[in-house]
């Protein structure tokens, strides 16, 4: 045992005896920041702090206070949507589909077939129909609108609204363009083939017809652009007797021609006679035409100027136009028809079958016209006279210096001093 001891002592080195009487200097050790994490103004760990938390391992990292981390408490309970698989399309490249050799076609004689026109099956009869009767005329199936532009209305007719229109090739030629809806009634588009047959005729005194364009449910109807009709010259002023024996001779020839193939025109007015630029007088708006083969009794036209066999409703011919002439001399130097301040239509019709026929009431015509109206607005049909016999007796009258009668330039000089320059 004291062997052991000795050895034992011998071993360790010697303890101090301490004393707290005695201080002991000890060396102040420098302390290390480097547990510290420290974060630099990117927002990022530092190097130092890097390499501190790696020594630092299970511990957790400091947090300023206020500042916590919210714990992933439901992991990977809802799984991502999985995005659609995309394939990468191959380039288009252009300049391959060029092909350097030019296109020839199959043969010499092929041709490219050009598309059908755009026009409803409905309108296919009319429109065949239309195709024979006018062989002289153009029947166009396109938009008219492609053709004609800057429209104006100038007017109304029986069956439609008169515009005035240019074509877009040739802006300085106009037209006078009749639009008409195609109703599917059969005697409405039999009138409207009457009178589409009537101003094909190409007779001097008549309105011509252009072409006829089929668009839709409406037809397209160009015609000669005239000056003016009778009657704007009316809403100015009077005509003179020696123009009105020239429009009535005009006016003549038209009914002669109108009545030798066989039609009546059933609405002879001031609004219906138009005047050109040159003197010309020509017939319009044969909308309420009939054929004389017939057995009319239809009321149909303006109520000042009926014939009285007519307004009865008794079986009428081509005298019932010379009625209508006579009441539209009368207008041209008048003004105003006959029976003008008579509003109500049954008195009217009351006054014109029971009174002898009207005469001049504001003008101071010759004595010779005032026996043509009264030849022509005779009541019984019977002895009222035809369109030739009257340019006849006209003729004879103007050659006899009985009555005055105006050129187609003195006509249009007086146009130019009442109507304004256009």
């Amino acid at each position: 045992m004291q062997r052991s001891k000795s050895a034992s002592n011998r071993l360790s080195p010697p303890s101090p005896s301490y004393s707290p009487d005695v201080s002991i200097p000890q060396t102040t050790r420098r302390k290390s920041a480097g547990c510290l994490k420290r974060i630099n103004s990117y927002g990022q760990l530092s190097s130092s702090a890097v390499d501190s938390s790696s020594n630092l391992a299970g511990k957790s990292a400091w947090r300023s206070p206020g500042h916590c981390q919210i714990p992933d408490v439901l992991g990977n309970a809802y799984l991502k949507p999985e995005l659609p698989t995309t394939y990468d399309l191959r380039r288009v490249d252009h300049s391959k589909r060029v092909s350097s050799r030019p296109w020839y076609p199959p043969s010499p004689y092929y041709e490219i077939p050009q598309p059908p026109p755009l026009t409803q099956k409905t309108d296919n009869e009319f429109e065949r129909k239309l195709r024979k009767i006018l062989k002289s005329v153009r029947v166009r199936t396109a938009d008219p609108r492609l053709r004609y532009g800057h429209f104006q209305e100038i007017g109304t007719g029986v069956n439609g609204a008169v515009v005035r229109a240019r074509y877009h090739r040739k802006p300085g030629v106009q037209v006078a363009i009749k639009r008409c809806i195609l109703y599917p009634d059969r005697d409405y588009r039999q009138a409207i083939v009457r009178e589409l047959c009537i101003m094909a005729s190409k007779h001097p005194n008549l309105i011509r017809l252009r072409e006829v364009s089929i668009w839709r449910d409406d037809l397209w109807i160009a015609m000669d652009l005239m000056r003016s009709s009778v009657f704007t010259v009316l809403c100015r002023r009077g005509i003179p007797e020696q123009h009105t024996v020239y429009i009535t001779c005009e006016t003549l020839k038209a009914l002669i021609y109108l009545h030798a193939i066989g039609y009546l025109h059933r609405d002879i007015k001031c609004e219906n006679i138009l005047l050109g630029r040159d003197g010309q007088v020509k017939l319009a708006d044969f909308g309420l035409s009939a054929c004389t083969d017939r057995h009319n009794r239809d009321r149909l036209g303006t109520n000042k100027w009926m014939a009285p066999e007519l307004i009865r409703q008794e079986v009428y011919d081509e005298k019932i136009d010379m009625w209508s002439l006579g009441i539209t001399i009368i207008e041209m130097m008048d003004r105003v028809p006959p029976h003008y301040l008579l509003k109500n239509e049954d008195e009217l019709f009351q006054t014109i079958t029971s009174e002898p026929g009207p005469t001049f009431k504001y003008s101071y015509p010759s004595i010779y016209m005032r026996g043509l109206v009264a030849w022509l607005l005779d009541e019984e049909p019977r002895s009222r006279p035809g369109a030739n016999d009257v340019l006849m007796e006209l003729d004879v009258h103007i050659k006899s210096n009985l009555l005055p009668c105006s050129s187609p330039s003195e006509l249009a000089r007086f146009l130019g001093q009442v109507l304004p320059p256009q």
